[in-house]
């Protein structure tokens, strides 16, 4: 570990601004960002980085999306460290009659909760990344290091199928790839993902699959219910679900196992009652384990699926095709960074921070993969009721003590690895 004195932490901590914080998430929360249209807020964090003393650049990636990309230039010599965090948000406005925590408006309820759109996953993080970085400067102190915050377009995850297609669908790391490409890198990356604090190392890949049972278009009149492309799904969607449990048993890491999810079906024409379908589409998205690749729960789901025609002559032309392919991710326990991370949490709140694997995808997968050693750890995921993760009925929402805990950790992080200037 780089050897920082605490004084100058402390400094640094003493700096921090919680107005300016909560000014700041409430400010990105009022500006609507759903994926495909992050321009506006793109735009907004990019003027932010440039009054925060970054190199700031608007990098285009299509259809008036962008990345907002700072770089605060270290005096050299130090390591590099980027904090990323998506632009886009989970929902769009159309969600906003589920109440203040689908808003696209910043409500600060009891001086110790925000509201709103994205507040959640993830504007808050941006903030701290900020505040943290002005912190440090406004303690006059000097980085050897540079820091960089990248705020990324299309994370959520979302991909373009069938008539489904254009922006709004692109979404999956497209702002990352961009950005780790054309200039944005560094030593080691945090993503303030809402963790509750915890540090995640590892994640779940993620393979969505389309299963395509043909039928027999026909008039109800003369339809066979046999032949019908619904019904004959049916064998399909059994075989599914009777294999979900074995797969997620045999694919355990410790307590940690991963999910399968039948997603959609589809269909027929609603409209057209009077005539059979002439196919039938199941979507299914297979969470796969860190270290395992896509091809893996293809070749399954695929071998099930033939064993299934096999057995029903009738479903005969069922074909499976990967829509999505997102290997997971995984850096080591005793990696550096993981083990600062440690040190700075467990300095700053008096133990270690706990430590998991999600099921969730996240960008870390491709800043990993093009040699960016990437954790996930952030503040949000309190829920104000009681317990963590999210809550469908109150709508995302943060928590400014915990956003105020992180952003010393973040201070001592960046001292630590990316040294302090002579």
């Amino acid at each position: 570990m780089t050897t920082v004195n605490e004084n100058l932490i402390a400094k640094a901590i003493d700096q921090i601004d919680r107005d300016r914080l909560v000014q700041l998430v409430i400010d990105l929360t009022n500006i609507p960002s759903p994926t495909g249209y992050e321009g506006d807020m793109a735009r907004a964090v990019h003027e932010v980085l440039e009054g925060s003393g970054f190199d700031a650049t608007l990098q285009p990636i299509g259809d008036e999306r962008y990345n907002a990309v700072g770089r605060l230039r270290g005096t050299g010599g130090g390591k590099s460290v980027m904090f990323n965090g998506h632009l886009d948000t989970s929902f769009g406005p159309e969600q906003a009659h589920r109440g203040i925590g689908y808003e696209c408006k910043g409500t600060l309820i009891d001086d110790e909760w925000i509201y709103g759109m994205g507040t959640f996953n993830m504007k808050s993080a941006m903030a701290t990344y900020v505040v943290a970085t002005e912190s440090i400067r406004k303690a006059g102190i000097r980085l050897g290091g540079d820091v960089v915050i990248a705020g990324v377009a299309g994370e959520i995850e979302k991909s373009p199928v069938n008539e489904f297609e254009g922006r709004k669908y692109q979404g999956y790391g497209v702002g990352t790839k961009f950005a780790i490409t054309h200039g944005a890198v560094a030593d080691f990356c945090i993503l303030g993902e809402p963790t509750n604090m915890m540090l995640i190392p590892r994640h779940c890949g993620t393979t969505w699959l389309k299963i395509t049972v043909p039928g027999h278009l026909i008039h109800t009149a003369w339809s066979d219910v046999d032949k019908n492309a619904i019904n004959k799904s049916r064998v399909i969607l059994d075989a599914i679900h009777e294999w979900i449990p074995d797969y997620v048993a045999r694919n355990q890491l410790g307590d940690f196992r991963p999910r399968v999810n039948v997603s959609a079906i589809e269909g027929g024409w609603p409209w057209r009652g009077a005539r059979t379908p002439d196919g039938c589409s199941i979507y299914m998205d297979v969470r796969t384990l860190p270290d395992a690749l896509p091809v893996q729960a293809y070749n399954e789901v695929r071998d099930l699926v033939n064993e299934q025609i096999k057995a029903h002559p009738q479903l005969e032309g069922t074909k499976v095709d990967v829509f999505v392919s997102a290997p997971g991710t995984s850096i080591p326990d005793d990696h550096e960074l993981v083990q600062t991370v440690i040190e700075a949490h467990s300095n700053q709140l008096g133990e270690a921070p706990k430590m998991g694997v999600e099921t969730w995808y996240s960008d870390a997968a491709h800043m990993n993969r093009y040699g960016i050693p990437t954790v996930n750890y952030g503040s949000a995921g309190r829920i104000r009721t009681g317990g963590g993760g999210f809550s469908t009925h109150q709508g995302e929402h943060v928590h400014i003590g915990d956003m105020l805990d992180i952003i010393k950790v973040y201070i001592e992080i960046l001292l630590r690895k990316c040294g302090v200037a002579d």
